[in-house]
């Protein structure tokens, strides 16, 4: 009888090692495995679809501004936030130099207004020619193209430290997103220096918009977008 009841003993530890042993194989395989590689994602020399230089500049013939731009997977990206002086732009002239390396705030809602229906004739020319205001689909491909997990995000973060509190990138495909935050009504802007939120031009509902927030640990996400936003261009 003790033979026999050691024998159990024996066959339930088998048994439950093998259950264990099952489910970390199955756990690990549901786990996704980071293959970012910026040689193939966005390598900085060779040619892009367009025939262009993968990286480059181009000229705002409306104002002779010069923009970066980088190209990750299909897309080409302004490397920059967009400054040209549209209709509702407004510059945070709170601290100096802040609109030259952050550029200008936008609303693209009809009349500027903090909610409303965008502003399709504005929407259709705030970005330079060639260039549109990216849709939360176009902002997808670009995340989805940096890769899995935490560091994702951080490969479009720029890579200079703007304050204590912001947590630099590692700018591996030298799109340099930009902590300028978002501007309220009256002027005043929150999250200077620590949230990378932009515009798209797809609407919410009828009174908002989604807005990227491009965050290191939690990846993109789309809230409701602010009065005014910061702007990148994606090539048509």
């Amino acid at each position: 009888m003790k033979i026999k009841t050691n024998l159990l003993f024996v066959g339930v530890g088998l048994w439950a090692l093998l259950l264990t042993s099952c489910f970390e194989d199955s756990s690990s395989a549901n786990e996704p495995t980071d293959t970012f590689d910026a040689s193939v994602v966005c390598p900085a020399d060779g040619v892009n679809a367009y025939g262009e230089p993968n990286r480059g500049t181009f000229t705002d013939a409306r104002d002779g501004q010069v923009y970066k731009y980088t190209t990750i997977g299909n897309q080409v990206w302004m490397a920059e936030n967009l400054k040209f002086d549209a209709p509702y732009s407004a510059c945070y002239d709170k601290i100096d130099g802040f609109c030259d390396t952050f550029g200008r705030f936008y609303s693209l809602r009809e009349d500027g207004g903090q909610f409303g229906l965008l502003d399709r004739d504005l929407l259709d020319t705030v970005c330079p020619a060639g260039w549109h205001v990216p849709s939360m689909d176009e902002w997808n491909v670009l995340a989805n193209s940096m890769g899995v997990g935490g560091p994702a995000m951080a490969r479009l973060k720029s890579s200079e430290r703007f304050d204590e509190n912001y947590e630099p990138g590692t700018d591996d495909c030298g799109f340099s997103s930009l902590p300028a935050g978002e501007m309220f009504k009256t002027g005043d802007v929150s999250g200077a220096y620590r949230f990378d939120v932009y515009w798209t031009s797809t609407a919410m509902d009828l009174q908002s918009t989604y807005a990227p927030s491009l965050n290191s640990y939690r990846g993109i996400s789309f809230g409701q977008g602010a009065a005014k936003m910061v702007l990148r261009c994606v090539k048509d």
